[in-house]
């Protein structure tokens, strides 16, 4: 009689288990959906190609691209690259410092990383 009562708790445990997995796959199902936007060169971004994406503790978006480095506010894009002085176009990482917020630019090409002062001046 055990072995038998053993078996109904298994079953009984499964069938709990694929009610429960049903319910969270209904309710994911009507969780409520996001807007995603798109932003390509025609919104302002340097390029489409992106390598990395970075929030810094400014809540700003750094897009780094093939074509330079571009930060987002929520509303518009600033774009910076070599004309801006970055050493290369091609942006592969950014890195904000905690103490001093600069921002330390890798790129494609090599070289020595480019040091930004901040935010809201050029890098």
């Amino acid at each position: 009689m055990r072995i038998v009562a053993g078996k109904e708790q298994r079953v009984l445990r499964h069938v709990i288990c694929v009610f429960g997995l049903l319910w969270a796959m209904i309710v994911t199902s009507l969780a409520e959906q996001l807007p995603v936007k798109p932003y390509t060169i025609a919104e302002g971004l340097a390029h489409d190609d992106i390598n990395k994406i970075v929030r810094d503790s400014r809540g700003f978006l750094w897009f780094c691209t093939e074509d330079g480095l571009s930060r987002f506010d929520g509303y518009r894009f600033t774009n910076y690259g070599v004309k801006d002085g970055l050493t290369q176009q091609h942006i592969t990482h950014l890195l904000e410092s905690r103490r001093s917020g600069a921002y330390w630019v890798a790129t494609e090409g090599g070289g020595p990383p480019s040091l930004a002062a901040s935010a809201d001046r050029t890098p």
